[in-house]
């Protein structure tokens, strides 16, 4: 696809207890294992990070550091808008395994026309697994210079081309010990 994915690695990890980019997977780190997953279906790789500390050595080159410390997911959005090579940048947080790389397609399709392209469950939306269009730079980059880091404000402003009836499991991230040991037990199940 002509578009950009960014992966979302800049958290602090608080609940986590360490760094999620990091965590081990198959012989990888979680952000190389969903690296690998997924960014075959795109033209370009970017990872959105406070720092080169917050990689594994590999995918460092490929580091676009927030402009924003601290501003959270919308922070690297706005990062990686800046220098995605595509109009349409593909956004998914480290810590959202379950992410396919054919619900990455729908949501390139889904932004075409739109400013995003936002899965939403129960109502509520997902900006952190969502594709953005290069005319969503500005509005967001306006929401958070006024000191807005959320998102739900930003897509208002925003034309949203909102995915409806996602399955939620796709959603799932992982904060706890206790979700990432689930999601490797589940791993070990499917192999």
């Amino acid at each position: 696809m002509k578009a950009t994915l960014l992966l979302l690695a800049g958290g602090e990890s608080r609940r986590m207890g360490r760094l999620k980019s990091m965590l081990p997977v198959q012989g990888t780190t979680l952000l190389e294992w969903l690296a690998e997953r997924l960014a075959p279906g795109f033209e370009e790789l970017r990872v959105a990070a406070r720092d080169a500390s917050q990689l594994p050595p590999g995918l460092r080159p490929r580091l676009v550091a927030d402009l924003r410390p601290g501003a959270g997911p919308l922070g690297g959005i706005e990062a990686g808008l800046a220098v995605a090579r595509h109009a349409t940048l593909v956004a998914v947080a480290c810590d959202m395994p379950y992410v396919t790389p054919e619900l990455t397609h729908r949501l390139v399709g889904a932004a075409e026309g739109h400013d995003a392209a936002v899965p939403r469950l129960g109502g509520l939306p997902e900006p952190a697994c969502a594709a953005y269009r290069r005319s969503a730079a500005a509005p967001i980059s306006a929401a958070l210079a006024a000191g807005n880091r959320k998102a739900a404000d930003v897509l208002s402003r925003l034309e949203v081309a909102w995915l409806d009836g996602e399955d939620p499991s796709l959603f799932t991230n992982l904060n706890t010990l206790a979700e990432y040991r689930a999601f490797l037990a589940g791993m070990r199940k499917t192999r």
